[in-house]
């Protein structure tokens, strides 16, 4: 329950039409003791909200409380450090369908090769959302699409009315919830501001207004986004030139923090490897060049290892190795 996944879980009990169980870890003494404080757009001022339940793991949650129609996966996309699919893999059922509410690109083929035949929901959320020290600013609307990443082994009918059936519950008439023809395509929109503006911003420590203010828009972003919209279309995903303008506009007045940004200041990892890398996976793949995104890649790659260094993922010798030593990096 981080910023996004506090608005889904709000709008879920808000609606009437489900029970939610949320795990939560480091702020679950917060969020059972006090609530969370929400100031939202869509929903108003809320005071302490809780959700009907709360665990601090998924194996308490499923014996308290499951199983479970739906399991929606919220939290930072990190595979270098925690990968989704063990989690799942505590929770999952056979009739529980997977909902992927996370960033980034071909992020549903990891989850399908371990769970052939398990029903996965992509969840794109277009939502300026920010949880500080259990208080939520919600700034810019919910709006999200919820597809079928087809498993080729049930029905698509099937697996289509399942993913509708959430839509239903999710969709508050405050929100804006539609189902989604093309996920592919929706995916690839959204990291024309996510593989661009949120990493510009996570690296120079500015919000995107002061990016602006500072230049960065038209030095480094403008540029990133082209290479964006190059290897989308060789990958078969027409994005219009408009799309580029219609992301920088999408957080006018407000000072606002991107999600990876946000993660920089509070100390945590970032979604690096499933917003950058797998677009530059894609490009090495169709043959498309992409400097600017790839030195974008390998300086959030070096905040990374920071971080992983700052919570003691690794410890590094006393004295400096040289290449010449062969040194290589033991992770506990």
């Amino acid at each position: 329950m981080g910023g996004v996944g506090t608005i889904a879980a709000y709008g879920l009990e808000f609606g009437g039409k489900a029970e939610v169980t949320a795990v939560v870890r480091s702020d679950y003494d917060h969020l059972t003791q006090k609530g969370f404080d929400i100031e939202s757009c869509d929903y108003g001022s809320v005071k302490a909200f809780k959700p009907s339940h709360v665990e601090k793991s998924i194996e308490a949650a499923v014996k308290n409380h499951g199983p479970f129609e739906f399991a929606i996966f919220s939290m930072k996309n990190i595979p270098d450090v925690q990968p989704v699919e063990p989690l799942i893999d505590e929770c999952y059922r056979k009739g529980t369908a997977i909902v992927l509410l996370q960033n980034g690109l071909g992020i549903e083929k990891p989850v399908l090769k371990e769970f052939p035949e398990a029903i996965v929901i992509s969840g794109v959320s277009m939502i300026s959302s920010t949880l500080y020290h259990g208080a939520v600013s919600h700034v810019g609307p919910d709006s999200v699409a919820f597809g079928v990443c087809d498993n080729g082994k049930l029905p698509l009918d099937e697996q289509t009315a399942v993913c509708k059936r959430f839509i239903d519950i999710y969709s508050t008439g405050k929100n804006v919830v539609k189902f989604d023809e093309n996920v592919k395509y929706t995916r690839w929109r959204k990291l024309i501001y996510n593989a661009t503006i949120n990493s510009t911003c996570a690296l120079t420590d500015a919000d995107i207004g002061r990016l602006e203010l500072f230049g960065g828009i038209d030095s480094i972003v403008r540029p990133a986004m082209k290479e964006i919209r190059a290897i989308a279309k060789a990958d078969g995903v027409d994005l219009p030139e408009s799309i580029m303008e219609d992301m920088i506009r999408s957080d006018d007045g407000e000072w606002y923090a991107p999600s990876m940004l946000v993660d920089i200041r509070k100390g945590n990892y970032c979604e690096y490897k499933v917003i950058v890398g797998n677009a530059l996976d894609v490009a090495k793949e169709k043959g498309v060049d992409a400097p600017v995104l790839t030195v974008l890649y390998n300086l959030l790659h070096v905040v990374q290892m920071r971080t992983m260094e700052q919570k003691e993922k690794f410890t590094l010798p006393a004295k400096r190795p040289l290449p010449k030593d062969n040194f290589k990096i033991e992770y506990k």
